[in-house]
């Protein structure tokens, strides 16, 4: 898997984030009108989609967390990997070379480096969130 696709991922899953958060301010808007309407039943349901918020925001401050331990764990493999050793000796004349095979190699932490750059590694350096914050299911639920 290389970064572009993991970036891309990582921006599925913040827009999927968000939608949610959408479907759920626009329910909470729906049972708002109603309980202002006074329909009895809908502060109970309002309740109870204040929990499941609270409970999609729990899970994604868990995922978040996970990703940024998984972060911490590429970074600091990166950070203490030691460049290979020179050799101590000439190279040996071209025409004497052993023949290549396939691409040569990346230099040490070519593609974590990548990675750490990219978009995910960055939200995740940033401690940057997938999804509902606090502020969101407080600014839904604050008239309820």
């Amino acid at each position: 898997m290389d970064t572009d696709t993991v970036d891309r991922q990582f921006a599925t899953l913040q827009a999927q984030g968000q939608q949610t958060a959408s479907l759920i301010q626009a329910l909470a808007d729906k049972l708002s009108a109603a309980t202002a309407a006074g329909d009895p039943n809908a502060r109970e349901w309002a309740l109870d989609l204040k929990e499941i918020a609270l409970a999609i925001r729990d899970e994604q401050t868990t995922t978040t967390e996970l990703l940024q331990a998984i972060h911490t764990v590429i970074d600091t493999h990166v950070s203490t990997v030691a460049p290979p050793p020179q050799p101590a000796y000439y190279a040996p004349a071209p025409q004497y070379a052993p023949p290549l095979q396939g691409p040569p190699p990346s230099p040490p932490g070519g593609t974590l480096q990548r990675f750490l750059g990219g978009r995910f590694g960055q939200a995740m350096v940033t401690g940057a969130g997938i999804g509902i914050g606090d502020d969101l299911v407080n600014s839904i639920f604050d008239r309820f």
